[in-house]
């Protein structure tokens, strides 16, 4: 008996040390998620996103934005950031008509002279009033009564709106954001628990007419 308790604390000891690096391991995880990470607030993403939402932000994938992309960006002189999805790429022409329920927005991708209309089925749900058609030249909403108008996303800028299309203050308010505007992409939702995973996209361009 004696034998077998002098043979043992060598596991023991391995068994600590293994705790130990399980343990901060663990630690450095959930640090680098929260250092990593946004919190939403408002309802300018719903459905899609919620108030209280955690979300993993990739800050190291910023300079390969592609159209539907969530994205962390500034607008305008702002310095909150807020959560927007990417409809408008440089070099893409943009132009929303608000003659329907929601609002219709057309796309000529950069380089081309096909129209495609942005089937998003979020904005269907909207929240709001934000309806007015687009756009001016720097991308914001025209005035009441002024017919829907061909923009020029400029380079190095895009065109964003949030999911809850009528409740957003997005590039129809601010304009366009430029790339030093961005601070991220969205790639993962943390929190609530339930929902953990990729976000969920089921944006698309389909082909359309003016």
């Amino acid at each position: 008996m004696t034998h077998r308790a002098d043979s043992r604390p060598w596991l023991r000891t391995v068994l600590g040390i293994t705790a130990l690096v399980v343990f901060f391991a663990v630690m450095l995880v959930v640090i680098a998620a929260l250092a990593f990470s946004v919190k939403v607030s408002g309802s300018s993403m719903e459905p899609t996103l919620s108030t209280g939402d955690r979300l993993l932000v990739d800050p190291f994938g910023k300079g390969e934005v592609h159209r539907f992309d969530i994205i962390e960006s500034t607008l305008g002189d702002r310095e909150i950031p807020v959560v927007k999805r990417v409809i408008g790429l440089p070099g893409d022409r943009i132009k929303v008509r608000a003659d329907q329920d929601p609002p219709v927005v057309l796309v000529r991708p950069a380089g081309g002279d096909a129209t495609y209309v942005v089937d998003n089925p979020t904005w269907a749900g909207r929240v709001g009033a934000k309806v007015a058609a687009c756009c001016t030249d720097d991308g914001t909403s025209l005035p009441a009564g002024r017919s829907p108008a061909w923009v020029t996303v400029p380079d190095g800028s895009y065109w964003v709106v949030g999911d809850n299309w009528g409740g957003s203050d997005d590039s129809r308010t601010f304009g366009f954001v430029r790339d030093d505007q961005v601070r991220a992409r969205i790639v993962f939702r943390l929190q609530p628990v339930g929902e953990v995973g990729r976000l969920p996209d089921r944006a698309r361009l389909v082909p359309g007419k003016e």
